[in-house]
């Protein structure tokens, strides 16, 4: 009974492992990516928001390449400091993060998005977390990033830093 409960208590630290490989293989292969790229130019989304049909429940990475996609995530909050920022649907793309609803006030800021010759993308970006609020957020951010001038398939990765 003890051989039997040592080999499952293994066998689920090794599945456990196994699960996680994956991402950690891709946070090492996202940091090897930024340390050789070269930085691309970006133009940080602001004054839009997080539409509140959508499921914030979890992370989610997006990227989205037309303006009807954009929409369903994303509605304008045009206010007297500003209008949102455009986005041109023929020429560029975006990549943007939403973090799961919180209580906290969080904001996140686009640190760098970079390439490789090999196609892949890396967008980094930095978290900071504050005080307890009295409501609720949806932490987002979103940059537009020029599109690629061959159609090839791109392989972006996330990159907290």
């Amino acid at each position: 009974m003890k051989r039997l409960t040592i080999t499952l208590a293994v066998g689920a630290l090794l599945l456990l492992l196994c699960s996680n490989c994956s991402f950690m293989d891709k946070m090492y292969a996202a940091q090897k990516i930024d340390q050789a790229a070269t930085p691309v130019p970006f133009t940080t989304l602001e004054n839009y928001f997080v539409r509140n049909d959508v499921d914030c429940s979890k992370q989610q990475r997006l990227i989205i390449d037309n303006k009807a996609d954009f929409e369903r995530f994303f509605g304008m909050a045009a206010h007297m400091g500003g209008m949102p920022t455009e986005v041109n649907w023929n020429k560029q793309f975006v990549i943007a993060l939403v973090m799961p609803e919180t209580n906290r006030a969080t904001s996140i800021y686009p640190v760098a998005v970079k390439t490789t010759d090999n196609n892949c993308l890396v967008f980094s970006y930095q978290v900071k977390k504050g005080d307890k609020l009295s409501h609720t957020m949806v932490p987002f951010t979103a940059v537009a990033v020029n599109k690629p001038e061959t159609r090839q398939e791109m392989q972006i990765f996330f990159l907290e830093k």
